[in-house]
């Protein structure tokens, strides 16, 4: 079973290579052809995406607050949201994301952390805002159920998180065609970036260990999304339906 030292080096390994390619998977852009503008732009458009769903629900955050992008990578969801919010903070397991997350910080009012802990390094209550999304799916379960309750303990009273997991493999449940898909991401990567590049699994947390991890913090909404379609590249949509194959992308609205 993979640790967190094992899912550090892997990301490390990824984001030596290809940085911005291991966090958006675009064929085409392999090999260092993402255009950092092009790319920040996309996480710019997914917190509008975000904020404008939180919107309809009447649960817009406190923006005098604090926000923390988990999984951050190089800052691509942090920056946008730097630009709402008083303060905010960036955290990832990867040293060699952070340090390129820094290079291209616009805001003295951003941080970022590189921490391979389960328990996140931050004081209760810290944040008004919480967002991950795409980072859970490549983390085991039994830590993605630790990271849910340390979401939960750096939220503060009335504050908002936004997560997506993915729940499970709709349609598909023999054991051999998960083992082929995890194969094809293998041998996907491994093609793209070397034989030494680190590995990056898809896991599913189905929603009763999420509702378990998360304790008495209130689910508002949970929305299906296409964050592991093979065309997702930073353009976060809503489902009316969750897909008829593959996995099932879930996005969660909670409130402690």
């Amino acid at each position: 079973m993979t640790t967190l030292v094992e899912l550090k080096n892997d990301w490390e390994t990824l984001a030596e290579r290809d940085a911005l390619w291991a966090i958006l998977t675009d064929g085409s852009k392999v090999g260092g052809k993402w255009d950092v503008a092009e790319f920040m732009a996309t996480g710019e458009a997914e917190i509008e995406t975000v904020m404008s769903y939180l919107a309809t629900l009447g649960r817009l955050p406190d923006f005098s607050g604090a926000a923390l992008d988990f999984g951050c990578g190089v800052g691509r969801l942090t920056q946008p949201l730097a630009r709402r919010f008083a303060s905010c903070a960036g955290v990832d397991i990867s040293r060699q994301m952070i340090q390129k997350a820094e290079a291209i910080n616009k805001y003295s009012h951003c941080t970022y952390v590189a921490s391979s802990e389960a328990r996140l390094p931050f004081d209760d209550a810290s944040f008004s805002f919480l967002y991950s999304n795409i980072v859970l799916q490549h983390v085991p379960p039994r830590y993605s159920i630790e990271y849910l309750r340390e979401f939960i303990r750096v939220l503060a009273p009335g504050g908002v998180l936004v997560f997506g997991v993915q729940d499970s493999l709709g349609g598909l449940s023999s054991l051999m065609i998960r083992v082929r898909q995890v194969v094809r991401i293998r041998s996907r990567i491994k093609s793209a970036l070397g034989v030494s590049a680190g590995t990056m699994l898809m896991h599913c947390l189905p929603e009763k260990l999420v509702r378990s991890a998360l304790g008495g913090a209130s689910i508002v909404d949970i929305q299906y999304t296409n964050s592991a379609a093979p065309n997702f590249n930073g353009r976060l949509d809503y489902l009316e339906r969750p897909p008829a194959s593959g996995y099932v992308g879930k996005q969660y609205c909670v409130v402690k």
